[in-house]
């Protein structure tokens, strides 16, 4: 039987083992791409579109990769042999490797004719065709990768998007199986769905960074890089908390969703600071520094005048990320910030701030610690964990204070994959880092 399966061959038949694995139908497909559609925040939903195409055909791995200028960015990756659930510093570890767009590649050959590829055994290849099995992630982790079915995301208006690639299915027993037609048939309607969600969350993730890069107009440090870094952090200290807390996957999920543009918003206010302030070399006046206070209720002014979920958390994280567990911060509590005239009350403190705000505040700070600013020299690691914990119950919640400690290697993965260098060597090849990729 040949290693890319025919529509029209497999039309009626289906093999003999495919009796085995767990039967999915077309009401379970639409549950599945409506799972897809609540999803608004852009690395929330490749993190979704991935694990709903592995369960619905059980899966035991798969990677979504996104096009840009000619090259296949791994945007998510998921294995349960070798990455554990709860494992989250892997997911970021591929976000900076690439593969060019041409037809050597099965996922580059996809993505070149969006064409759909079902392969029995990647290591039975036949030589007629262009594309090739690359065994070098294999030979390097022991995993042995068996069954392959590769779909194109592609638009309602023919754009390909980027590639859907699932990994040795599993029948009943745990036993790897090839993927069926049926499977086929069914990711590739679901991964069309899926790219016209993408898309949308794509031009949403773009408006936000355009409001970013308004602010690195005027504060040099509020980059693409920092936000990107600061959401992740924050997501993922949500994470652990979530779960250290039996907190319901749909809440947890729905919360990641709008915190990360939460995150990313933080210090919009700042557009509103006059450049002589903002720039200054030299120290700050008290009233100097009064002023920059004020990029907090600026900010949040910006998200009063809707009810969303995106813009409620917005609001929040603006408004209150410099608040102290102490009490000591600001803006402190201020009946209306509307009014012409602001002045600022006495500081919220412990579980008044919200909990949004005090997540970001650590995520904010530890960022701005490990990065160059033109006032100060690079912190290292150890030094600014240990700043973090020194000011836990005073500046911030000490149970988070634990929880980001205990995800070091996830933030050190966060860090590796949105860097301010938009180019890094990788095992001798030169890779296109993703934060260059202007979405």
């Amino acid at each position: 039987m040949s290693f890319l399966k025919k529509a029209e061959e497999y039309a009626s038949i289906q093999p003999p083992h495919q009796n085995l694995r767990p039967g999915k139908d077309l009401t379970e497909l639409l549950s599945t791409i409506e799972n897809i559609y609540h999803v608004k925040d852009l690395d929330s939903l490749l993190e979704n579109i991935l694990r709903e195409a592995r369960h619905f055909v059980n899966a035991d791995a798969g990677t979504i990769y996104l096009a840009s200028k000619g090259k296949l960015y791994f945007s998510y990756v998921q294995n349960d042999t070798l990455i554990p659930a709860g494992n989250s510093k892997q997911k970021y570890l591929a976000g900076n490797l690439s593969l060019p767009i041409d037809t050597r590649s099965i996922a580059g050959y996809v993505a070149m004719t969006g064409e759909s590829l079902l392969i029995d055994d990647v290591y039975d290849i036949h030589s007629s065709v262009s594309f090739s099995f690359n065994p070098d992630f294999d030979k390097k982790t022991s995993y042995k990768t068996q069954s392959i079915l590769v779909v194109p995301l592609t638009t309602r208006d023919d754009l390909v998007l980027g590639v859907l690639q699932l990994i040795n299915a599993k029948d009943s027993r745990g036993k790897v199986v090839p993927f069926s037609m049926q499977d086929r048939l069914y990711i590739s309607q679901f991964a069309q769905s899926a790219a016209n969600a993408i898309e949308t969350a794509k031009l949403s993730r773009e408006m936000v960074l355009r409001l970013v890069e308004m602010a690195e107009l005027r504060d040099p440090f509020e980059t693409g890089p920092h936000v990107k870094r600061v959401g992740a952090f924050s997501v993922e200290l949500y994470d652990a908390w979530a779960k250290a807390h039996s907190v319901p996957d749909k809440e947890l999920l729905d919360t990641k969703d709008v915190l990360r543009t939460a995150a990313f918003l933080h210090d919009l206010g700042k557009v509103a600071i006059s450049d002589t302030i903002l720039k200054k070399p030299g120290a700050l006046t008290e009233d100097e520094r009064n002023q920059i206070k004020m990029h907090t209720v600026y900010g949040a002014r910006l998200f009063l005048r809707s009810s969303s979920s995106w813009d409620k958390a917005a609001g929040e994280v603006t408004l209150n990320h410099h608040e102290r567990w102490d009490g000591k911060g600001y803006p402190g509590k201020i009946a209306d910030i509307s009014a012409r005239s602001i002045e600022f009350g006495p500081g919220k403190n412990g579980k008044e701030i919200p909990f949004s705000a005090r997540i970001v505040a650590v995520a904010d700070t530890y960022d701005a610690l490990v990065s160059t600013r033109s006032y100060k020299e690079m912190w290292d690691e150890e030094t600014a964990i240990q700043y973090l914990v020194d000011q836990s119950g005073r500046f911030f919640d000490p149970e988070l204070v634990q929880l980001f400690v205990s995800i070091i290697e996830t933030i050190r993965a966060i860090q590796g994959k949105y860097t301010d260098i938009l180019k890094k060597e990788f095992d001798g090849d030169i890779l296109q880092d993703l934060d260059g990729v202007k979405w």
